[in-house]
């Protein structure tokens, strides 16, 4: 199963969906007149400005925190590190490229986000891609629409949301165990295999927890995400600043190879394909852009406008990639840690923080456990959209749902890692076509919503 999962991510990540991918966003760049790039002060702007809901939405800025929530996970550091493993340095450029051209697409869906919402039986606001689908394209786009929805409501059970959260989280704590310890209890699986203790008491404890949270709704998820994503996010931002700091006088050479890697000839691994690949699935794992899940957070916000909202969305895309994923990847490479998953992100730390190694690696395992905390949380209220979208909003369904969504989470302990982040990308993957179609063919309407002031 897990061969013929990465045979499938390695197919549907070739040529054909970078092009769409990153096509999309260059012509959105240029349908906008550079708009996204233009409006990024204002977009700041807007995006540090808190204001109240509306009857029963949230905020703009608690709308940004609930889509951050869900983008800011362990593909910040898990997805960057394994794409320098795979791309060699110059996976980071071309992840920094998606981002860029990830603007467009993030403020598009921001603005049909808004332009194409309903309300649900309690007068709050939802909607999201199959909402501006079937609304902006007509009836003849529904089956699209509904494609969408399936495919998100399985990817937050059996992708970004749950899997590689908590398998990355177990994984960081039986690393660290391993590091201090030299030995690592295992469980003895019935099916054969084995899984380390520590890593599935720790899943089943923050499942227990995220389902308590989510229970509650988005209205909870975004008072936490409000609150924790500041903090994680900048706790996280300044310990690597000072790790750059330390390795200032390694900066000028890193950078070099990250170019040379990035626009060399093609060869295995390192060559302009191989880090296309890995720089690009790992910058849409990380900042979604495309994938059409930020529009769902979007919809639940009240008092702005199309335009605001679009410029609002987009600076996800900022404080994701061109932040929290280009520190990660400064980091791994000035302290020399390249390497595959946690362990390179933990001996960087170890390595560049004035910390005795213990408390370095259990900083970054700590914040880890916040980033994916808050990606299990956050994607619920995605999955749960998508779920409501096909069956009508039925509140039975959407409870039996999220039972299942963190009963997935538990056990992602379990899982194979490999496999896990092959069946990630490959929900995004997927949920990226009908996204991206409808964005292009919806371009004009996104056209003319931005003219307005």
């Amino acid at each position: 199963m897990e061969n013929l999962l990465l045979r499938f991510e390695q197919t549907l990540w070739g040529w054909p969906l970078l092009t769409l991918l990153l096509g999309a966003g260059l012509w959105l760049h240029l349908r906008l007149g550079l708009l996204p790039l233009r409006g990024l002060p204002e977009g700041l702007r807007l995006s540090f400005r808190r204001r109240r809901g509306g009857q029963g939405g949230v905020s703009p800025f608690a709308a940004l925190c609930t889509a951050l929530s869900a983008t800011v996970g362990t593909g910040n550091i898990v997805g960057v590190a394994t794409a320098l493993s795979l791309g060699g340095p110059g996976a980071l450029l071309w992840m920094e490229l998606s981002a860029l051209t990830g603007l467009s697409l993030k403020y598009a869906e921001g603005v049909l986000a808004i332009q194409y919402r309903l309300k649900d039986g309690a007068g709050r606001p939802w909607g999201g891609p199959f909402a501006y689908i079937r609304l902006g394209l007509g009836s003849w786009a529904r089956p699209l629409a509904l494609s969408f929805a399936l495919l998100g409501a399985a990817s937050g059970l059996f992708g970004v949301g749950t899997f590689v959260q908590i398998g990355s989280v177990s994984a960081c704590l039986s690393v660290l165990l391993q590091r201090q310890t030299g030995t690592l209890t295992l469980l003895r699986l019935p099916w054969g295999g084995t899984a380390p203790l520590a890593g599935t008491l720790l899943g089943f404890a923050l499942a227990a927890l995220a389902l308590w949270v989510m229970l509650g709704g988005i209205r909870r998820v975004s008072r936490l995400s409000a609150v924790l994503v500041p903090v994680m996010g900048g706790l996280y931002v300044l310990c690597c600043v000072w790790i750059l700091f330390r390795f200032r006088a390694e900066l000028p050479a890193v950078l070099g190879r990250v170019f040379a890697s990035a626009l060399q000839p093609a060869g295995i691994g390192g060559g302009v394909l191989g880090a296309a690949a890995a720089g690009v699935s790992r910058g849409v794992f990380s900042n979604e852009a495309g994938l059409g899940t930020a529009p769902i957070a979007a919809a639940s916000a009240e008092g702005v406008t199309p335009r605001e909202q679009g410029l609002i969305s987009m600076t996800a895309t900022v404080f994701d990639t061109f932040l929290i994923c280009t520190l990660t990847g400064l980091v791994i490479l000035t302290t020399g840690s390249e390497g595959a998953g946690i362990a390179a992100a933990m001996t960087a730390f170890a390595r560049g923080l004035p910390l005795p190694e213990l408390l370095s690696e259990a900083l970054i395992c700590g914040i880890l456990t916040l980033f994916a905390f808050t990606t299990v949380t956050g994607w619920s209220c995605l999955g749960t959209a998508c779920l409501d979208a096909l069956t009508g909003g039925s509140a039975r369904l959407r409870k039996r749902y999220l039972v299942l969504y963190a009963a997935t989470a538990a056990v992602a302990p379990l899982c194979s890692v490999r496999g896990v982040w092959a069946a990630a990308n490959l929900c995004n993957g997927l949920m990226a076509i009908p996204n991206v179609i409808a964005l292009l063919l919806l371009s004009n309407r996104v056209a003319d919503s931005s003219s307005l002031p």
